[in-house]
């Protein structure tokens, strides 16, 4: 686990550090999702997947997944986003 303080700009910003946003994967851009724990006084910062994450996941497991036989229908984006979501654990895409 890693900490690290930063601090508040005058009009309510924060730096994301260079060494954080290299762990986590996070490039100019990228869209952040924020949780809020009012009970801990706290928020949880996630990375959202990008669009071409999205679908390579998807590519991916459609190649991993067996095939349907014909006269069955085919799998939906959303049947695949859900066996995709098998594969997170956590807050985390793997």
């Amino acid at each position: 686990m890693h900490q690290q303080t930063i601090t508040i700009s005058s009009v309510g910003q924060i730096t994301i550090p260079r060494n954080v946003r290299k762990i986590l994967g996070i490039e100019k851009g990228d869209k952040l999702d924020f949780e809020i724990d009012e009970k801990k006084k706290s928020i949880t910062l996630k990375k959202q997947p990008t669009v071409d994450e999205v679908f390579a996941r998807l590519e991916k497991l459609s190649k991993s997944c067996p095939k349907l036989d014909p006269r069955t229908k085919y799998m939906t984006v959303g049947e695949m986003s859900l066996e995709e979501a098998k594969n997170i654990k956590g807050d985390t895409w793997i």
